[in-house]
């Protein structure tokens, strides 16, 4: 058994390198993945979507954008000047990328799982 398992971890070991560790953070993946779906947002919109604190966010954007995956544009507005921020083409191509990654090992994973469960029926449940 030990063995079996030491190799379902070795096996999963390649996706695991795979996945980007500035976006594997939890809140930058958060912030990417509302980039990603609704475009260009201020701070405060991210901060308030993501129930974050401003500090919170600012923090995480400076990282993505030192990594280059956002652009940040101070923008006026009518209610005084505002900091947008946006993924880049770099940062849509490295979210992608970790969705597919994340998707793979999952799949990966659920294959390993199923052949080391012989004898149970996944269709059925238990309660």
């Amino acid at each position: 058994m030990s063995e079996q398992r030491n190799s379902s971890q070795s096996d999963s070991l390649p996706y695991l390198k795979k996945l980007d560790p500035v976006l594997m953070n939890p809140k930058r993946f958060m912030i990417a993945t509302l980039l990603y779906i609704f475009g260009p947002k201020s701070v405060g919109d991210i901060a308030k979507a993501l129930n974050l604190s401003l500090g919170d966010v600012d923090n995480h954007l400076r990282r993505m954008k030192r990594e280059g995956y956002i652009e940040l544009r101070r923008t006026p507005t009518l209610r005084g000047p505002r900091v947008f921020a946006r993924l880049t083409a770099k940062g849509i191509e490295e979210y992608e990328r970790l969705v597919d990654n994340l998707k793979n090992f999952a799949s990966g994973l659920r294959r390993e799982l199923m052949g080391t469960s012989i004898g149970i029926n996944h269709s059925q449940s238990s309660l």
